[in-house]
């Protein structure tokens, strides 16, 4: 890591009872030994809890998360989550955000051995920083491979993390070279709560050469802030400006101006903050999703209006702390609330577009089905009106975990994770990647019925990591923007 990204830390305040006894915790930051094997974090109580009733739901949402932890591998070896359940096509693909989230939900019940799970993800990330195969500049890619897997039709074959030339597997079959701002800020967030809960530099560390990426990105466009970040190259630039990643930029220079006391911080968030506070749309009182840029010929100094995500909104409440969002929750209310009849189970979806569209989701040949509820988003909202703390507020987010428990019940059993054959023998099929079934009524899907999100993507009813992560933290009410 360049030398140009190390700090010097000083203490802050702690939000929260630290896990690790003292004695521990120094012969570990001493030591800079890997963490030892975690083998029980779904026995220790949840704290914090939102309402009691949670409490199994919510072990058995930690019992997901460590199953799909130790899929691959197990001990002391950093690694990483994958995904999404093995029918989801996608392998063992690990997206950063999702281990970030995952990372988060760990800390927001901190016990000893919790701890040590986030600290296993922790430490992959950093070992992706240093090992990439072509850049030293402190970014993640947007995903890695989990554990062994070859691409289709016989393609490239990653044994996991840790490539045979010893490089980071980031999976390129798939287009997922490239580094978003958000992609980057959200691990960074993960990383700098590492280091609330640890005091252990290396993850201070690893946080500050994210963000300093991230500042590298400012936009020279008309709404200021920080553009995408870089293409699946990892060399060609994003036009476009998200609101989304500049909510998560904003939150992470807060953080570690607070960490680091170092005023330059505080400069970049105010650049994020600014760009926000540009696609705030005073008459409708919600957030536009960005600028355009993404596509031949768009203007980037023009705001993209043609769909407005409900993540924008609620993330804008938990990041922020700025009140004139507020409004936004009850726009996401009024106007992004479902009810997916298949399953009587009811939320809010992704966005305007997913309520309207008709087809096929994309991807696929299953139809888009417009009551879908999108359950990552269940968790945003709860935790976001959990925050805000307005008349009735509580009571909506509470129905909206309910909601979350009834999908934990009743949708994606009988999916699995891992394997149980060697993938080096050619073209996948379903039958060589016949894993361990996923523990009963433990992981969160990521939606009822599959949809269309109208930015040319869809979610399907399959487990999901960044699902389970966010019930994870509204269900115990942690913010881990703060």
């Amino acid at each position: 890591m360049p030398a140009t990204f190390s700090v010097t830390s000083v203490p802050v305040s702690r939000r929260r009872l630290l896990a690790f006894p003292a004695a521990a915790a120094a012969a570990t930051v001493t030591a800079g030994a890997l963490p030892a094997d975690p083998a029980s974090a779904s026995s220790d109580r949840p704290r914090h809890l939102v309402d009691p009733s949670l409490s199994g739901p919510v072990a058995r949402a930690y019992r997901y998360l460590d199953v799909v932890q130790d899929a691959y591998l197990k001990g002391a070896e950093p690694r990483l989550l994958q995904s999404y359940n093995n029918e989801s096509g996608l392998m063992t693909a690990a997206f950063v955000y999702d281990n970030a989230l995952a990372t988060l939900a760990y800390l927001a019940n901190p016990s000893v051995a919790n701890v040590r799970r986030a600290r296993l993800i922790g430490d992959a990330f950093l070992w992706a920083q240093a090992n990439d195969e072509a850049f030293a500049d402190g970014r993640v890619r947007q995903a890695y491979a989990a554990g062994p897997m070859r691409f289709y039709g016989g393609g490239a074959y990653f044994p996991g993390l840790k490539r045979e030339d010893g490089k980071a597997a980031f999976l390129w079959p798939y287009g997922f070279g490239g580094s978003s701002v958000g992609d980057m800020a959200w691990t960074g967030l993960a990383l700098a709560q590492l280091y609330v809960d640890t005091r252990i530099k290396k993850y201070l560390d690893g946080a500050v050469a994210l963000g300093g990426w991230i500042a590298e990105r400012e936009s020279g466009y008309a709404h200021g802030g920080y553009h995408g970040g870089l293409q699946a190259d990892g060399v060609t630039p994003q036009a476009w400006c998200s609101t989304e990643h500049n909510i998560d930029a904003h939150a992470l220079f807060t953080l570690l101006a607070k960490l680091t006391r170092d005023r330059r911080w505080t400069h970049r968030a105010t650049v994020a903050a600014g760009f926000v506070r540009n696609m705030w749309n005073p008459a409708d009182r919600f957030l536009w999703t960005g600028t355009l840029g993404g596509n031949p010929g768009e203007d980037p100094n023009l705001i993209n209006s043609g769909n407005v995500p409900e993540d924008v909104q609620t993330w804008s409440v938990l990041g922020m702390g700025d009140r004139r969002f507020d409004a936004a929750l009850d726009w996401v209310i009024g106007n992004l609330w479902n009810t997916d009849g298949a399953v009587r189970i009811s939320g809010v979806t992704f966005s305007s577009q997913a309520k309207i569209l008709t087809g096929a989701v994309p991807g696929s040949d299953v139809p888009n089905n417009r009551d879908a509820v999108w359950l990552e988003g269940n968790g945003h909202t709860a935790l976001a009106l959990l925050t805000r703390k307005g008349t009735g507020d509580r009571a909506v987010a509470k129905r909206l975990l309910a909601e979350t428990v009834v999908a934990q019940r009743k949708v994606g059993a009988g999916q699995t994770v891992g394997r149980t054959t060697d993938p080096q023998d050619g073209m996948l099929s379903e039958a060589n990647w016949a894993g361990t079934a996923l523990p009963d009524k433990s992981g969160i899907v990521a939606a009822t019925s599959a949809f269309d999100t109208g930015f040319a993507f869809g979610y399907f009813q399959r487990q999901h990591v960044g699902a389970t992560a966010w019930f994870l933290m509204a269900a115990q009410n942690f913010n881990p923007y703060v």
